[in-house]
């Protein structure tokens, strides 16, 4: 197929046309799209402070966190949050079990390795379901703490955080958990499973521009480690922002614009019924999808899925094809999956802003690719 040139206007129109059912960037909310509209104030005022304190104590309420717990906010990836975390929670004395199931349990490894943290990391394969068997072989083996990616969005598992919260507590462990897809997408109580850290990201169920990502820290590991630990940083030492998030600011420059949609987006969860009504709605349409593909030539697997995304598996290595088909001909994105399972999977997303109506029609053109 000959590629068609656009022009300038042609490629603008179809950036604001385009239908994202991808799980960050997320196809986004009208409101947050008119907080975007706004010029970026001057951050160092009285007002802002005021806007940083309220973003915290939202925050708290939408993760259902202990009223004594405070919140990092990094102008950085997700990525970055991740490693900022384990740069302040952890050092050569400590002893780590990562769970390991795709690109991003890898991706706890690497950021182990590069500031030499001892870790293990409990591996599992693409289609693998996490158990109470495989953490028996860990218990009572000296571990400090426990790393996951919640859910693990290579693969599409949703991991049983209550059963890695009775692993912690029987171990005596701190938990940290990347919930960076699915916080606002699945159930999540920071207090009731005793997490000691939730990494998060504005593009994913918050639904906001990139560029912000922010870690809830629990009392206990902040005086019992970040306080303690002795970190080479100037941009992520947690110590710094522990002081300046009491007068409602931050260290260095923040993304000042994605915290207004950061605080126009709290207030409309809180508004609608709270973190437990969004998941509903996401949920919801994750179950409408899930139904409708039924009958296509393709499967899902077997273990535990989050509402955040559904992972689309073809009986035929045609992902890429399909992914290029709807992105260059339909101007509608899903989620490409790299590695090993690039060839035969997809990711659906359930976030955003979207309707039944939308995923009607990208289904009408999954039945339409499966004709050509």
């Amino acid at each position: 197929m000959t590629q068609q040139v656009l022009t300038d206007e042609e490629n603008k129109n179809r950036q604001v046309d385009a239908k994202l059912f991808t799980v960050g960037p997320a196809q986004m909310y009208q409101h947050t799209l008119e907080v975007r509209r706004h010029i970026v104030p001057y951050f160092r005022t009285p007002e802002f402070s005021k806007l940083m304190l309220e973003n915290k104590e939202m925050l708290l309420e939408t993760m259902d966190a202990a009223d004594d717990c405070e919140v990092m906010f990094l102008t950085a990836s997700g990525s970055g949050a991740m490693e900022a975390t384990v740069m302040n929670c952890f050092d050569k004395e400590d002893k780590l079990l990562i769970i390991s199931g795709g690109t991003f349990g890898e991706r706890f490894e690497k950021i182990c390795e590069i500031h030499s943290i001892p870790f293990t990391a409990l591996k599992l394969g693409h289609d693998e379901e996490l158990t109470e068997t495989h953490l028996e072989a860990y218990e009572n083996q000296g571990f400090t703490g426990l790393l996951v990616n919640l859910h693990e969005t290579y693969t599409g598992q949703l991991y049983n955080v209550e059963m890695l919260h009775r692993y912690c507590e029987r171990n005596k462990m701190f938990f940290i958990v990347d919930a960076i897809s699915t916080f606002l997408c699945d159930e999540y109580h920071m207090k009731k499973y005793g997490i000691d850290a939730t990494i998060i990201s504005s593009q994913k169920g918050l639904c906001l521009s990139p560029g912000l990502s922010l870690v809830v820290l629990s009392r206990r590991i902040i005086e019992e480690k970040i306080l303690r630990n002795q970190i080479t940083s100037l941009y992520f030492d947690f110590k710094d922002y522990l002081l300046n998030i009491k007068r409602g600011q931050t260290p260095f420059t923040p993304c000042v614009g994605v915290l207004f949609e950061l605080n126009d987006m709290l207030r409309h969860i809180i508004q609608l019924g709270g973190s437990e009504k969004r998941v509903e709605e996401v949920k919801k349409r994750c179950d409408y999808f899930r139904k409708k593909i039924c009958g296509l030539p393709v499967h899902l697997p077997s273990f535990p899925l989050s509402n955040a995304i559904t992972p689309i598996r073809f009986e035929k290595d045609i992902a890429m094809e399909f992914f290029a088909y709807l992105k260059d001909e339909k101007n509608i994105m899903v989620n490409p999956v790299g590695g090993e399972l690039g060839k035969c999977s997809i990711r659906v997303a359930h976030i955003g802003e979207l309707c039944f109506d939308d995923y009607d029609i990208l289904i009408e053109e999954m039945k339409h690719f499966f004709q050509m």
